[in-house]
């Protein structure tokens, strides 16, 4: 194994015409559904092509370009500006970008410094961003169900050009994102300190917060690729299981659930426990025999309460999820109950097996961007692999 490596028309507002990040050129977003709005490129100057999702978060723009969970989708920030600070390259959470394109109603260049800018990610990543645009209005449109499938082009393109392109363009859930953002080989992330457990990770698109929230109370972390089956996680003779986050549609992905379904019965009968997280909570919920379906609006942003069903506790966190397991029988027949609940919607935020050795959340405990008020979420886990 190798180490792992470091880790119809909306009204707008006009780009800021002091301090705005420069090397712009006149460009437009195109939805499906017909609405064309200009605005200012920046970045890469090829065509953006994917699902419109908004996040709430009012920071954090470096750890959600390179997430892995937003490929496929251009990502439209609420918060009306964007860009005012250096990202240290520490706080990136994968070795390049994934998201297809950035919306935002201002950019603006930060002081000089040590850092990337968000303009100069975008360059890097080779995905184009577009600034000018009234993005709290097209927040409001997605909300009302309107079509997310977009491009972002040159303005030269024209409007009728544009929205045959985003009407044509790949449906976000029709794509095996996972294939192309989980690693190709093993890798193993040594503990801090001591080593008090050992985790056999099955990376179907981490992040390196996750890594180092896991590695930070002693657990040794070996990654296994998307398509490990059961008798490889064995093989590694983990204390724990972890599950990750990841992208795309889950109900497509009928092997890896069957093996989820495997590692389940394992733990069930007292094996190694499992920890699923946002991908991998969705996972356990199909393996178990519950459907999953597309949010009717998905949940991106550091500022989402849930509430813990068992105390009544209600943590403010980072969610980063298009998909929910629904809450159906085949849940407590097969031994699980709903563990937390999202407070704006009522959407399962997290399962618990009666046998206490599977857990898992649809939220991201270890945040990047988002406060981690649900990190014992972590220490959980480790004291059930040392049980």
């Amino acid at each position: 194994m190798t180490p792992a490596p470091a880790h119809e028309p909306l009204s707008t507002t006009p780009p800021a015409s002091t301090g705005s990040a420069s090397s712009s050129s006149p460009g437009l977003l195109a939805l499906e559904g017909g609405t064309t709005i200009t605005g200012r490129l920046h970045g890469a100057r090829g065509l953006g092509e994917g699902e419109l999702v908004f996040t709430t978060a009012a920071t954090g723009w470096g750890e959600i370009l390179t997430d892995p969970s937003y490929a496929g989708q251009i990502v439209v920030l609420t918060h009306p500006m964007a860009g005012n600070y250096r990202i240290d390259r520490s706080e990136l959470e994968s070795s390049r970008v994934h998201a297809r394109a950035l919306v935002v109603t201002r950019l603006v260049e930060p002081p000089p410094g040590d850092g990337v800018a968000l303009r100069e990610l975008l360059d890097e990543g080779g995905i184009p961003g577009i600034s000018g645009i009234d993005t709290r209005a097209l927040t409001l449109q997605l909300r009302n169900g309107a079509a997310r499938r977009a491009v972002i082009v040159p303005l030269d393109i024209g409007e009728e050009e544009a929205v045959g392109a985003a009407r044509a363009s790949t449906p976000w859930d029709a794509v095996d994102h996972v294939a192309t953002v989980g690693t190709r080989q093993p890798f193993v992330v040594p503990p801090d300190g001591d080593r008090r457990a050992r985790a056999v990770l099955v990376d179907y698109g981490v992040k390196r917060s996750l890594l180092r929230a896991l590695t930070a109370r002693g657990i040794e972390i070996i990654a296994l690729p998307p398509d490990a089956g059961a008798a490889d996680v064995a093989a590694h003779e983990p204390d724990l299981v972890v599950l990750s986050p990841g992208p795309g549609d889950p109900s497509r992905m009928h092997p890896h659930i069957e093996v989820v379904r495997e590692l389940a019965a394992v733990a069930i009968a007292g094996g190694p426990p499992i920890l699923g997280i946002c991908l991998g909570h969705q996972l356990l919920g199909l393996a178990a025999g519950a459907p999953t379906r597309r949010l009717a609006v998905g949940h991106h942003g550091g500022n989402h309460a849930v509430l813990e069903q068992a105390s009544g506790r209600v943590d403010i966190g980072a969610h980063n999820h298009e998909v929910e397991v629904l809450d159906a029988p085949a849940l407590a027949a097969a031994g699980y109950a709903v563990s937390y609940r999202d407070l704006n919607d009522g959407s399962v935020e997290g399962l618990v097996h009666a046998g206490g050795r599977i857990a898992s959340v649809q939220f991201h405990p270890e945040g990047a961007p988002g406060p981690i008020d649900a990190a014992r979420v972590f220490d959980l886990a480790l004291e059930r692999s040392l049980a």
